[in-house]
């Protein structure tokens, strides 16, 4: 089990062994302060409904409750498991986050958010790959587990237990200094102001800062836009344009 002493966002912890997805199981409670982590999911999704491929005991699939939905949620969450993921590696080993959620190592997705919310409740569902080698051939290019990365095998408590101190520590900076703190290590540790990308609908762009809301602030098309959902896809990571 996952040690809570000391932490302020989470009072419980339910340990499963399958479920269809952790935050449907936490939200099915209405409870708040709830963690739910799972050895295996069957039904897990992330944005926009892709399917996340959960096999079981390789990886982190967990879920954390909130009693206060906010849009900018899921980035305090990337700002926090970033730095979590990042403490486990070695200082040589990148790690960044893709606006608005994915944590990537290498340029490739170790780590996606889903933030959803029922009523007062929000969860935060968070999948991490962990000790996962093989993935069917549409995700080989784009994704990779901390196993991978470093040849070392990591215990799964061990990143959950990283994770929940992260996630503690960073929200309770939000609700003391607001979200300008978060802001700034989005920007520092992200693939964002200045990286050449494309919108979904193929438009070229060149993404210029995050907005106190957490919208992406792009130049496209000779104007500045403000991109709220959605994805943006990076034409290659670090490449820039003033």
């Amino acid at each position: 089990m996952i040690n809570l002493t000391g932490q302020r966002l989470v009072r419980e912890h339910i340990e499963l062994d399958t479920v269809d997805s952790t935050n449907r199981y936490a939200l099915d409670t209405g409870r708040d302060g709830l963690l739910v982590t799972a050895r295996e999911q069957t039904a897990g999704r992330g944005r926009q409904g892709r399917l996340w491929f959960s096999p079981r005991n390789d990886n982190i699939y967990m879920t954390i409750t909130l009693t206060y939905p906010d849009p900018r949620l899921c980035l305090v969450s990337g700002v926090a498991v970033r730095e979590a993921l990042a403490g486990l590696l070695s200082e040589a080993m990148v790690v960044k986050i893709k606006w608005p959620n994915d944590i990537l190592i290498l340029d490739r997705k170790v780590c996606g958010i889903l933030c959803q919310a029922r009523g007062s409740i929000a969860a935060i569902g968070i999948g991490v790959n962990v000790n996962q080698t093989t993935w069917p051939d549409e995700l080989r290019d784009t994704a990779i587990s901390l196993k991978l990365a470093t040849g070392k095998t990591y215990r799964r408590n061990q990143v959950i237990q990283a994770a929940v101190h992260g996630l503690d520590k960073w929200f309770s900076i939000y609700h003391a200094d607001g979200f300008e703190p978060v802001r700034k290590a989005f920007l520092e540790h992200s693939h964002c102001a200045g990286e050449t990308a494309r919108l979904e609908d193929g438009t070229p762009c060149v993404i210029r800062d995050l907005t106190p809301e957490g919208f992406l602030e792009v130049e496209a098309l000779g104007g500045r836009r403000i991109v709220v959902s959605g994805d943006v896809r990076l034409d290659c990571p670090g490449a820039r344009h003033g």
